[in-house]
């Protein structure tokens, strides 16, 4: 009752199958392009915001970033495809930020 060979073969075959169905339900009906996100100097609408420093490495982006907050103006990053980050500021702050941070 408890050993029959045919029930455990049966089951296997059922789960195999199961199996394969939600494989092929499942699948992805079509392979879905790679979109890198675009560079904030190479983007031609970033809304309010605009590139202040470019290029920077992360410590050096996060300093002028804390430069910028003491100054009460509001700043954000955005990593570029090299790895490196652009410091990003609201257009009305802009002339602000640029002459806080120098060239």
């Amino acid at each position: 009752m408890g050993n029959d060979p045919s029930a455990v073969i049966t089951a296997i075959v059922v789960i195999a199958l199961l199996a394969l169905i939600m494989r092929w339900v499942f699948r992805p009906s079509r392979k879905r392009p790679i979109v890198r996100p675009p560079d904030a100097t190479e983007s031609g609408d970033l809304g309010l915001l605009a590139v202040v420093l470019t290029g920077l490495s992360r410590s050096e982006a996060l300093a002028r970033r804390a430069t910028l907050g003491e100054a009460q103006i509001r700043s954000s990053l955005s990593k570029r495809r090299d790895g490196r980050l652009d410091l990003l500021v609201f257009r009305n702050d802009i002339e602000r930020a640029r002459a806080l941070l120098g060239p």
